[in-house]
């Protein structure tokens, strides 16, 4: 290695004129403090590029300074004693250690995992500090090498805590041409997991889970990080992640401010309502599974696993599944009448091939909030799209309720949402029904559909804090039928709001219920397992995958989009 030193620093992006002997002296420092092995004179001489003389000169400087040490039987230099004091006295007053060093111990050993505090310096990141479960581990042989923070899960993490803006500029600072494109797409996901996995970190080679801690104002101050053997399965690295993130969220000294998710109610006994033929299709495990919608044309439903993005669809009549990698969070789906697939997520709403998952982006309604996506869409018989917007972490109260019209015209017709999720229609048009998942609640609301306005609003179905009403539809009969995040089933509603039926599913966060097959007879539901508490995995093989329910009431064609 070959260091060249410039005639002029820089310090937080201003150039520092007239330092170069301290910048030449805290270099050597530098380099003989991130070898692996102490260096002779020679070494120095070969990496540092600067006359022998004015070499020799800082070298017995840093010497005299205990910054250096000089070993006189081997002569080699090492860091001193007062680095490694200065250091010590760093750390014993590290606000960050302070916090988090009661967490890391309690994550460790209920992990019965090394955790790691990891900080950001620029575009890197480097271990503060550690906590081993097993005490008797030697705490002097443990190192780790500074990393580049987008090659890690901990700089994952803390990247996407921060103002877009902000991560833009040091990431450009870090590299000439970063791929914004890929990094955001990944730093959205971690966003609106809580955290951060990695199956395979560049540098370690080992698997990663990691969760930002913030301060009052929400930026990154650290990460808690957890790693793995890069063999880990994906439900483990989850379920891991889960933990560090509330973990994090505990040495944050702060409530979440994102949508809680709910308290899983104990899985029922017995099954309700054993009139409904229930089918766990193999269709795979879906990380958040979403947005069902029938497309009788190709008599295939679809849907969208929200978090490993991907267009979802599976086709009954030859027992077909399909997955579609897609670049950037999607998480609703239409089909408008030129039968082309309309998608909307992060890049607002987009024009969706079904075989390659390209997105190709026809509107943006909020392209002047960076930190929301679209989380849902579905269509009145106008052939407007309704669709809701969300904060990506989570944060309740930053999203709307959209209407899209003919000629690409979008309208807010509701802010400051709390989590909306999709809407609904009687088959008068008469009333639209919409579930808001922070607010537990599905609302009706009096609909002119002409104009597409809301007039008064009533609660229509309340929910609790251990079991949340998600997504809904409306069969032929003008019953609503809405799953129950944390309750392990979907309910069937009157129009005046009295329960009728209550399907118990093989799932505890049912997210989303679509009516389809030829008939329209059979209720397909989709789930998540990635939201599941920590070791619930085993009481429910089936989360994730998609759920038939096969009854004898059939729901109605879905509108097609009219642009």
């Amino acid at each position: 290695m070959t260091t060249q030193l410039d005639s002029e620093a820089v310090d937080g992006g201003r150039e520092v004129q007239g330092a170069q002997t301290l910048l030449r002296g805290l270099d050597i420092l530098l380099f003989i403090g991130m070898s692996p092995q102490p260096l002779r004179f020679r070494d120095l001489e070969t990496a540092i590029n600067i006359p022998r003389a004015t070499l020799h000169r800082l070298v017995a400087a840093l010497t005299s300074r205990g910054l250096l040490r000089y070993d006189e039987r081997a002569k080699t230099y090492s860091v001193g004693m007062r680095v490694l004091e200065l250091s010590r006295r760093t750390l014993d007053t590290s606000g960050i250690i302070r916090t988090t060093k009661p967490e890391i111990g309690r994550l460790a050993r209920h992990l019965k995992r090394t955790i790691l505090v990891q900080v950001l310096d620029g575009a890197d990141v480097f271990v503060l500090d550690f906590e081993d479960y097993d005490l008797s581990f030697a705490r002097l042989v443990r190192a780790w090498p500074r990393s580049n923070a987008i090659e890690t899960a901990a700089g994952r993490a803390m990247l996407a805590a921060i103002p877009r803006d902000k991560c833009e500029q040091l990431l450009r600072r870090a590299e000439d041409s970063p791929d914004m494109e890929r990094i955001w797409g990944d730093l959205s996901i971690a966003k609106a997991l809580g955290y951060s996995v990695m199956a395979h970190e560049p540098g370690s080679g080992k698997a990663s889970a990691a969760a930002a801690i913030v301060d009052t104002t929400g930026y990154p101050i650290a990460a808690l990080s957890c790693q793995l053997d890069a063999n880990a399965s994906s439900e483990e690295l989850h379920e891991i992640g889960r933990t560090i993130a509330e973990g994090a969220r505990r040495a944050s000294g702060q409530v979440r401010i994102g949508f809680a998710t709910p308290t899983i109610l104990p899985r029922p006994e017995t099954p309700a309502a054993p009139a409904y033929d229930l089918e766990v299709l193999p269709t795979g495990r879906d990380f958040v599974g979403d947005n069902p919608i029938w497309h009788a044309r190709s008599g295939r439903l679809y849907w969208v696993d929200v978090l490993a993005p991907a267009l979802r669809w599976w086709e009954p009549a030859t027992r077909a599944v399909g997955r579609v990698e897609l670049s950037h969070i999607t998480a609703g789906l239409a089909f408008d009448t030129d039968d082309r697939l309309i998608a909307l997520g992060e890049r607002g709403v987009c024009v969706l091939d079904p075989e390659e998952g390209r997105l190709s982006t026809i509107l943006d309604p909020e392209a002047d909030r960076k930190d929301n996506r679209f989380n849902i869409a579905s269509v009145d018989p106008m052939g407007r799209i309704w669709a809701g917007t969300m904060a990506v972490n989570h944060e309740v109260g930053k999203g709307s309720l959209w209407s899209i019209e003919a000629g690409l015209v979008a309208k807010r017709r509701l802010d400051r949402v709390g989590m909306p999720k999709n809407v609904a229609f009687d088959a008068a048009s008469r009333h639209m029904y919409f579930a808001d998942t922070a607010e537990r609640t599905v609302f009706v609301y009096e609909f002119d559909l002409a104009r597409g306005e809301l007039g008064a609003r009533r609660p229509f179905v309340v929910g609790d804090a251990s079991s949340q009403p998600g997504g809904i539809a409306i069969d032929a009969e003008d019953h609503v039928w809405v799953t129950f995040l944390g309750g392990w089933c979907v309910r069937r509603f009157a129009p005046d709001g009295t329960m009728v039926a209550e399907i118990v599913l093989p799932i505890p966060m049912p997210m989303n219920c679509a009516f389809g097959g030829p008939d329209l007879k059979t209720l397909f539901v989709t789930s998540t397992w990635i939201r599941m508490p920590h070791g619930l995995s085993a009481q429910a093989p089936s989360a994730g995958q998609l759920i038939a329910v096969h009854g004898d009431v059939a729901g109605r064609p879905t509108p097609a989009v009219r642009f």
